[in-house]
């Protein structure tokens, strides 16, 4: 009996895994359902499937480019101390943060650019005396401090040369560069040049209304014999005087004016000291863009061919935004109430005349009238 007994317990267990055991795939499977549900009803999104597939080539052909980039630059990796005298936010510096950019991008940063505003590796003479010392790799002084090493470019600082913007630019960018072996001699590596600004009048004053009104006024210049020589054409005395010296000399009446361009006389404010504003356009300031020749020489022709390039790019975009700056900072001044005056321009050219005659055994007679796009007499 209790075999018969311990029989049916067996077969009683059995029947009962094999019920447990059918039960589990029922569970298991209902989810596998659910997510398969869910497979289907997100089907429709591989169709975005192409989308990304599209987009690959184009992530990689960027990526290809880049590295194609860094692969060319060849060399030692090199980096260029870019000193400046303007403020971080004027076009100058502005263009010279882009080409930092543009450099280190293009050469794979295998070429790194260091921007130094507001003279902080020294003054514009220091600088260009660095470059010749190898302490510093590229700067862009005033013409008027470059003429000291190199006197030829002191011809652009004659009054009354240029009619428009395009005539400038077109002058620089064909006889400035003529001044490259000129350079070189100084061990200095002429590269482009940044325009500066059309250079105005101001008075503290008595406004300027004709050229006559100039005659026996105190008006600082930059110290240039030429730019010294051209506004005391015009009558006034005309007198050196340190660029950060000057709105005080103006408020305290040692001086009667000034020259500038629109931007730097509403940057500095002048205009709260000497309110009248003679639109004359008596000189355009240009700065050349120098590099340490023997620094340039030890570059190698990849990265010769990216700096050029750069260097072109910010040379246009340095133009354009002052260009802007120009217009921008007159509108301003109207705004603040500076009295704006238009002297006729034609007494000015005629004075200028005899400063182009004072210079012609310094810069040539064809030389000047090559600049001027007419001849003189």
């Amino acid at each position: 009996m209790k075999k018969i007994l311990a029989l049916v317990l067996s077969l009683a267990m059995i029947c009962a895994l094999a019920a447990c055991g059918s039960s589990k795939p029922a569970e298991t499977e209902a989810p596998a359902e659910t997510e398969a549900a869910a497979v289907e009803t997100e089907a429709p999104a591989e169709t975005e499937a192409p989308a990304a597939e599209t987009e690959a080539p184009a992530e990689t052909e960027a990526a290809e480019t880049e590295a194609a980039e860094a692969v060319t630059v060849d060399g030692d990796p090199v980096t260029i101390k870019f000193s400046l005298s303007h403020a971080a936010t004027e076009p100058a510096c502005v263009a010279a943060y882009e080409f930092a950019e543009a450099v280190a991008a293009k050469s794979g940063g295998n070429m790194t650019v260091e921007v130094y505003p507001d003279n902080q590796l020294g003054s514009e003479r220091d600088v260009v005396e660095g470059l010749q010392l190898h302490t510093v790799q590229m700067v862009d002084p005033a013409n008027a401090v470059l003429s000291n090493f190199v006197p030829e470019v002191g011809i652009f600082s004659l009054p009354m040369l240029f009619e428009s913007k395009e005539q400038l630019y077109n002058a620089l960018d064909t006889v400035g560069m003529t001044f490259v072996d000129k350079c070189a001699e100084q061990g200095l590596q002429l590269l482009g040049w940044f325009d500066m600004g059309t250079r105005h009048i101001m008075t503290v004053n008595k406004p300027i209304e004709s050229m006559d009104d100039m005659k026996g006024l105190k008006i600082r210049t930059q110290e240039s014999t030429v730019e010294l020589a051209g506004m005391a054409s015009f009558g006034a005395a005309s007198m050196p005087m340190a660029y950060n010296e000057l709105y005080t000399a103006l408020e305290s009446g040692v001086l009667d004016g000034a020259e500038a361009a629109n931007t730097n006389y509403l940057a500095k404010a002048f205009y709260e000291v000497a309110p009248n504003w003679a639109i004359v356009g008596w000189l355009e300031v240009v700065c050349p863009v120098l590099m340490d020749k023997q620094f340039y020489d030890g570059l190698t022709d990849s990265q010769k061919a990216v700096l050029e390039e750069c260097v072109a790019d910010m040379l246009v975009s340095e133009r354009e935004k002052y260009a802007q700056s120009e217009e921008d900072a007159l509108k301003e001044l109207e705004a603040n109430g500076v009295n704006i005056t238009h002297p006729d321009r034609a007494p000015f050219q005629e004075k200028a005349v005899e400063i182009y005659k004072q210079f012609e055994g310094d810069f040539g007679k064809e030389n000047i009238e090559g600049l001027l796009g007419h001849s003189y007499e």
